[in-house]
């Protein structure tokens, strides 16, 4: 499941990726497709396809070259808590640094109604998300 997973990720950075290469060459006034920001489109494509498709990538090679060793250790309750701690914090960070930087953007006039309120939606679903994580986890326990 996993991999197919990351083999559907990695397909989806490369479509992206060549998406975006051909409305920068062609333009998409050519194939008369209209967007906001037509100068911006390409760029977000191919960065997004960049991304995705590196990621995959990266993750293939490292299921392809791992040893037994290298999945005994990986598995190690040891090092999956190191791991849990380790992204426990980068969520508690990215909580904090997500809300000043929606405000900061709003505040500063770089951001309209329809964008603020959708990322606000999107961090509200994330704080619910986990807090519904918690409750189940704390059920099981």
């Amino acid at each position: 499941m996993k991999d197919k997973f990351t083999w559907l990720i990695t397909i989806i950075g490369f479509l992206l990726l060549i998406t975006g290469i051909i409305l920068t060459i062609v333009g998409s006034e050519v194939l008369d497709i209209h967007f906001v920001r037509n100068d911006l489109v390409p760029i977000g494509l191919v960065g997004s396809g960049f991304m995705l498709l590196f990621g995959g990538i990266m993750v293939i090679l490292d299921k392809k070259y791992k040893t037994k060793e290298d999945s005994i250790q990986e598995n190690d309750e040891r090092n999956i808590r190191i791991k849990q701690s380790a992204k426990a914090k980068a969520f508690d960070l990215l909580i904090v640094l997500f809300c000043f930087g929606l405000f900061t953007l709003a505040l500063f006039g770089y951001m309209n109604k329809t964008s603020f309120f959708s990322l606000l939606g999107l961090y509200l679903l994330v704080i619910f998300y986990y807090l519904y994580q918690f409750v189940i986890n704390k059920r099981s326990m």
